[in-house]
């Protein structure tokens, strides 16, 4: 959806085979497993599982990869940054203007180490959040006894934080046509603060109409969404997280029996 931070899906159908809270159970295993990975081949692993599954399911990849895709430079980031600070063994000296800077190789591999787990974990939630409705998320997260106070805020912030950002969009577009962009530094920095404040203001109007038609509708007064429990087939995701423990930790014995 366009309007949410995350790639829910679309409709009023629901989950047949799998509950949302067996999925979102062991997304977070997944999870778990891959950042406590400490070889590259490992995590590899775990990322081709991962694609797989997600390839069985029937995946909406163009949704995930253009969400994913907003997370590459972060994963650059510690990939490019870890050999210039981390190691011992020197690969390579770069000549800069200001000294000579060292390229380590412990370096290379841990941020290469932290790229797959990152670009794993992205993947592996974004491809999950993808086969559930904002309904089933919720769901999933009370049958998991969050407190429905965050529940409420985490609503909010999934619904009008991108309301916010193509709000302050629409008025720096509209600030541009009108010549502010133009002007002296000091002009810019001033229709800058306009901008700030007038998207606060607008926030906080908009705060009031949302509280009072939440409490219209009966907020805090018990959630109308109901816990989504389990379901048979999710003995089938829990066994494949168990697999997965189990292939990593012996993986010799998985392929030669």
């Amino acid at each position: 959806m366009e309007y949410f931070l995350l790639p829910f899906r679309e409709g009023a159908g629901t989950l047949q085979r799998f509950s949302s809270a067996g999925i979102l159970i062991s997304a977070i295993g997944v999870g778990v497993i891959a950042a406590v990975q400490t070889a590259i081949p490992s995590i590899f692993t775990i990322l081709i599982l991962v694609i797989t599954c997600a390839s069985i399911a029937r995946t909406r990849w163009r949704v995930v990869i253009s969400l994913a895709a907003k997370f590459e430079i972060l994963i650059l980031f510690w990939m490019f940054l870890m050999p210039f600070i981390y190691g011992d063994t020197i690969l390579l000296l770069i000549p800069l203007p200001w000294g000579t800077v060292p390229f380590y190789m412990e370096g290379l591999e841990f941020g290469i180490l932290i790229g797959f787990r990152m670009m794993t974990m992205v993947v592996l939630f974004i491809a999950t959040l993808s086969h559930m409705t904002l309904s089933e998320f919720i769901g999933a997260l009370r049958t998991l006894k969050v407190p429905v106070t965050i529940l409420g805020s985490l609503l909010i912030m999934l619904r009008y934080i991108p309301l916010f950002i193509g709000e302050r969009k629409r008025m720096q577009e509209a600030q541009s046509l009108r010549g502010y962009d133009r002007g002296t530094r000091f002009e810019r920095i001033k229709s800058l603060g306009y901008l700030v404040g007038a998207t606060i203001d607008r926030a906080f109007d908009r705060s009031i109409i949302v509280y009072e038609a939440m409490t219209l509708r009966g907020f805090g007064k018990g959630m109308a969404i109901r816990a989504s429990g389990f379901k048979r087939g999710d003995i089938l995701l829990f066994l494949l997280l168990f697999f997965i423990v189990f292939f990593l930790q012996n993986p010799l014995v998985v392929i030669f029996p």
